[in-house]
């Protein structure tokens, strides 16, 4: 196993920004997963080809924001400041979701998505330089487990709000509508955040290059991605072991309030142990759950392996940007998270078609022990790779 990250754990607490990011994560998922578990009973009722038209909407999302999280990142390590491009983001997603709700036309729904996309495409990579950028590289992991832990919490939220609005009568219609609170909430508590000292940026054109060797940790970072399928699946899972479903948002509930509850002790065990070692945890767990899932029958079976399955989330989602921190100098975050955003992001892409035409083709337990094959293998190349990714005096 790889050796721990070098920082020492100091005990503190995390800064402001760190804070108010979070809020602002909080409100942004909040305001989201108010729409997005209705959404497919929604455009079914409005369009009979709601299936294609669902799978053409989330690919050109998740490619929309893959590039521009790239793109975002280089822009960070040349902006004098980062707020502006953070503010731009949610600004954008928050004022283009709810018009969901006014579709008529099969493009509609596409473009919405894909704006919404933008959005969080060009504030991902600036927003987790941010925090890098806040906290001592005792507390990343602190930082990012706290900041991972909240935008779960939102989507549990969001989820059950949705729940409870529509079963005191709301049409879908209104409930999109009433998400825009939480989404212009956030905006207003981004206008809090102090953006912390920072390295100036290039004055000329040429920037510091991002290592060569953080390839060495970004080649099983990608390779995972493609295991890493949309949690949608988890739900269709269970649809397939005959889950009613009125059960299917209380399933998702349970995932992230799993992924919420343990995000941020995650994250100080990382500070703790060092990143590397929780990220490794994260992935061995992810494949052991897929392998379960691809074996587990029944409901109640399958309810307990998808609980398991959020330690995933947990362990390994902010412990990912917390070694990704400490592998590369400051003035070349920004690029370092486009880069990792960007991939993981076109991976997942590349998971969802996989994990899809492998279940259309051969059935749920291929594809799920096909993703659990792929992650195991990429915690492996995590071991085998990430020495030649630290830099010298980590080594």
């Amino acid at each position: 196993m790889s050796p721990p990250d070098i920082a020492a754990p100091r005990e503190g607490r995390l800064p402001r920004t760190v804070w108010v990011l979070g809020v602002v994560s909080l409100l942004t998922d909040i305001s989201s997963d108010m729409i997005f578990p209705l959404l497919p009973a929604f455009l079914a009722a409005r369009f009979p080809a709601a299936p294609v038209l669902l799978g053409t909407m989330e690919g050109l999302a998740d490619l929309v924001a893959s590039v521009l999280k790239y793109q975002s990142g280089a822009w960070a390590d040349r902006a004098r400041r980062l707020k502006p491009m953070v503010l731009l983001g949610y600004g954008l997603s928050s004022l283009t979701r709810p018009l969901m709700a006014l579709v008529t036309l099969p493009w509609q729904p596409i473009a919405i998505r894909a704006l919404d996309r933008v959005g969080k495409g060009v504030r991902s990579s600036p927003r987790d330089a941010l925090i890098a950028h806040s906290v001592d590289p005792s507390m990343r992991g602190r930082a990012f487990g706290f900041h991972r832990g909240m935008d779960h919490a939102g989507a549990a939220v969001g989820a059950l709000a949705a729940m409870l609005l529509v079963a005191v009568g709301l049409r879908v219609e209104q409930v999109f509508y009433v998400a825009a609170v939480p989404g212009l909430l956030a905006v207003v508590a981004l206008l809090l955040v102090r953006e912390p000292p920072r390295p100036a940026p290039a004055a000329s054109r040429t920037l510091a290059p991002v290592p060569g060797r953080l390839a060495y940790y970004l080649v099983p970072v990608t390779l995972f991605g493609v295991a890493n399928s949309t949690d949608a699946f988890l739900l269709l899972k269970l649809t397939e072991e005959g889950a009613p479903a009125e059960l299917l948002p209380l399933a998702w509930l349970v995932l992230q309030a799993v992924k919420s509850a343990v995000s941020f002790p995650a994250g100080r065990l990382a500070d703790r142990l060092g990143a590397s070692r929780l990220v490794l945890a994260g992935w061995s767990l992810y494949a052991l759950s897929y392998f379960a899932l691809a074996g587990a029958r029944g409901v109640p079976l399958t309810m307990v392996v998808i609980a398991i399955y959020g330690l995933y989330h947990a362990l390994a989602e902010g412990a990912e940007k917390s070694l990704l921190t400490a592998l590369v100098p400051a003035e070349a975050r920004g690029r370092a998270f486009g880069l990792y955003n960007g991939l993981s992001g076109g991976a997942s892409l590349a998971a969802g078609l996989l994990f899809g035409a492998l279940w259309t083709t051969r059935g749920s337990t291929t594809a799920f022990v096909t993703a659990g094959a792929l992650a195991g293998l990429s915690a492996l190349l995590l071991v085998l790779l990430l020495p030649r990714a630290r830099p010298p005096e980590q080594a």
